[in-house]
């Protein structure tokens, strides 16, 4: 029975000569609506992901932070538990200093790497390098590989003839480029003994995950001594700023789908005042009002559901083209010449839920507002 509702609601809205076209306007606005929302969604979440990934490969996903020396027995201990864990991790001291170049003072953090253990990736390929240095604060400072640089120390002092702030020089070896701007313009990557014999002391103070894993497991592994945080702890406005992005982004969508949802409400009131005596034939001929209703509500549910998943699956196949055969459409200043394509399954539900959910609510809108104001024996009688 439902199937013969079914026909005759399709075909009546396509090819009837008194069709109503703003319910297949409608329609068609569903399917953009989830076609333009899985795809903004794909391409801002991936350039979202690349500007996160590119900075947790220079400063690492999580940091455990603690004051101590190299042959404490208690960082042993923590060793063996990120060890145990398997995950990838620096050992360094991390401090501020004064860079200064011949008459250029600025400040700098500097990261004391020991190089006998794992490398950042952007480090991977300069073992026993005594000083690496960014491009952009290379440009600032004015230096250029293998000239000198001289580190100062202004908390860290030598009471020789006064109270002098201790000073290390150091060779640049070579520059790189992370591309991540706010790190490049003040970071500075130097080999773990020239801290050390700056401050010193055969101390580190940070330790640097660079693995995936589970954080939250992982800060219940760790001793109550040390200081966790993940990269998005140490980012947090970054991280509300993108979230906000995010949100701004699908609440517009909400209101695009909800216009649409508003012309299908008004479609279907339309359509039902049309088809009144074609559904009070259904009930002369033996249908009941309920199984009326149910068929009714089920073939404009199922309308709904049609035209959103196939929004979803043309946006899908319009991100898998643009994802093999885009061309770099990004101009030079971008270190992202090729939008970056990622999808997830949160943003696929965002994209399917968020139509159907408003276009259910004003097709049941419209289905009451019909039942209330429309009474099939009523309208038999009319025409009688």
């Amino acid at each position: 029975m439902f199937s013969t509702y079914l026909k005759y609601f399709f075909f009546y809205i396509i090819s009837a000569k008194n069709r109503q076209r703003l319910l297949i306007l409608a329609v068609v606005g569903l399917f953009i609506s989830s076609f333009a929302l899985i795809v903004l969604q794909s391409t801002m979440g991936g350039l979202q992901n690349k500007l996160m990934e590119r900075s947790k490969a220079v400063i690492g996903r999580a940091t455990i932070i603690f004051k101590t020396n190299e042959s404490d027995p208690r960082l042993i201990e923590l060793e063996r538990v990120l060890i145990k864990e398997h995950l990838s991790y620096t050992r360094e001291y991390e401090m501020e200093l004064l860079l200064r170049y011949q008459t250029y003072i600025t400040p700098v953090t500097v990261h004391g790497i020991d190089q006998l253990g794992f490398l950042p990736p952007f480090l991977v390929n300069e073992h026993k390098f005594e000083a690496m240095i960014p491009t952009e604060l290379a440009y600032k400072v004015g230096v250029a590989p293998p000239e000198t640089l001289q580190l100062i120390s202004p908390s860290h002092v030598d009471d020789l003839l006064g109270e002098i702030p201790r000073s290390q020089s150091i060779q640049i070896d070579k520059t790189f480029n992370s591309d991540v701007p706010e790190i490049d313009i003040s970071h500075l990557w130097v080999r773990l003994p020239l801290i050390q014999n700056l401050i010193q002391a055969r101390s580190i103070n940070r330790i640097r995950i660079y693995s995936k894993t589970d954080f939250q497991k992982l800060a219940g592994l760790l001793p109550s001594w040390v200081q966790y945080k993940t990269w998005e702890d140490e980012n947090r406005t970054l991280v509300w700023a993108l979230n906000l992005e995010s949100s701004v982004m699908i609440f517009l969508f909400a209101a695009m789908s909800l216009l649409v949802s508003l012309c299908i409400s008004s479609g279907l009131l339309i359509f039902f005042n049309k088809i009144k005596t074609d559904l009070s034939s259904f009930w002369i001929l033996g249908a009941s009002f309920e199984k009326i209703n149910r068929s009714t509500k089920y073939f404009l549910h199922l309308m709904s559901f049609v035209s959103i998943v196939a929004g979803v699956l043309g946006g899908l196949v319009f991100l898998w083209f643009f994802d093999h055969y885009a061309p770099e459409i990004m101009p030079d200043v971008f270190v992202d010449r090729k939008i970056p394509i990622l999808i997830t399954m949160k943003g696929l539900a965002i994209s399917f839920l968020v139509p159907y959910i408003i276009s259910s609510i004003f097709v049941t809108f419209a289905l009451s507002q019909f039942k209330r104001e429309h009474n099939l024996l009523d309208h038999v009688r009319s025409i009688s």
